[in-house]
């Protein structure tokens, strides 16, 4: 008798244990063919925005080109004002001060972007165009599948350029910063999908200063 009954008890526990990881395998399949989808949205649109020119090393290249070629002043002066608020973020990093550094860093950005938008004053119209071509066929692409984590990066990044838009019209380099932050979140979508918009994440640029800030 005490057999039987502890043959049932096992039979009822392998039958539980059979039963819990059917929702777990479930949400682990639904997460590999997310990151999976994710990756290949990526690919698509870092492909996009190459053959646009649009992201920020390249953008920068074109910058610095047009800039040598044609002297500006004022745009000269706004570059050397971004690489000393770069070479301070670089300080504060090496004293571990990684707030002062951030602010620094976001500043250098944003200061280099003012120059951009007056030696190349349709970088942010094009930066726009680019990253609203990517989000419509991601989205289009996407259509009614179940993927609750790329719905959501989608969110954040349409919600950076919204901001941007509306950033525009009085402060355009600023906007064009949120464009090329949109624009890097798109190219690595599969690394937001945790932490859409995340500190250290593609398109953070408080993480380090911009590219091509040093003669």
């Amino acid at each position: 008798m005490r057999f039987r009954y502890l043959i049932a008890l096992s039979a009822i526990g392998l039958a539980a244990c059979a039963k819990e990881p059917t929702g777990a395998r479930r949400e682990a399949a639904t997460t590999q063919t997310e990151a999976a989808l994710a990756t290949s949205f990526a690919s698509f649109a870092d492909s996009t925005a190459q053959r646009n020119g649009a992201p920020m090393p390249r953008l920068l290249e074109a910058f610095f080109r047009e800039l040598q070629a044609h002297p500006n002043a004022q745009a000269q002066a706004l570059v050397d004002q971004s690489r000393a608020l770069a070479d301070s973020g670089r300080a504060a990093r090496d004293a571990g001060d990684m707030d002062a550094a951030r602010r620094y860093f976001v500043a250098a950005h944003e200061t280099l972007f003012d120059a951009v938008v007056i030696v190349l004053p349709n970088a942010y119209e094009r930066t726009g165009a680019v990253v609203d071509t990517i989000l419509a066929r991601i989205t289009e692409r996407l259509g009614d599948r179940d993927a609750p984590r790329i719905r959501r990066v989608l969110g954040v990044i349409a919600q950076v350029r919204s901001d941007a838009q509306a950033a525009a019209a009085t402060d355009e380099g600023h906007a064009l910063a949120l464009n090329l932050r949109a624009l890097a979140m798109l190219q690595r979508l599969r690394d937001h999908l945790a932490r859409p918009g995340g500190q250290g994440l593609p398109g953070d640029q408080g993480q380090e200063p911009p590219p091509g800030g040093r003669p």
